[in-house]
C-alpha cells in the first residue's frame, strides 16, 4: 500500500541525488537505505551469534531476526 509523505524542495533534491549516486530505483528505496544506515541496521544478523549460542532457539531467533 502507498503513502504519500510531504517534504520541502530541497528534501526532495537531496533524495533525486542520492537516488541517482547510489543507482536507486525508487524513492523508496532511497528512504530505506538511509533509515537502515541511520539505525544501523546490517544487510544480515549472519554469524553475529556466532559462539553466543549453541542450540538455536526461538529467543535467539527474535533476537538475530532482520528487518
Amino acid at each position: 500500500m502507498a503513502t504519500t509523505i510531504q517534504v520541502r524542495e530541497s528534501t526532495k533534491q537531496m533524495l533525486v541525488r542520492i537516488k541517482e549516486l547510489d543507482s536507486r530505483p525508487t524513492f523508496d528505496d532511497v528512504i530505506t537505505g538511509l533509515v537502515k544506515e541511520r539505525l544501523d541496521i546490517p544487510k544480515s544478523f549472519f554469524g553475529k551469534g556466532k559462539g553466543k549460542i549453541s542450540r538455536f532457539k526461538r529467543e535467539d531467533r527474535l533476537k538475530l531476526h532482520e528487518l
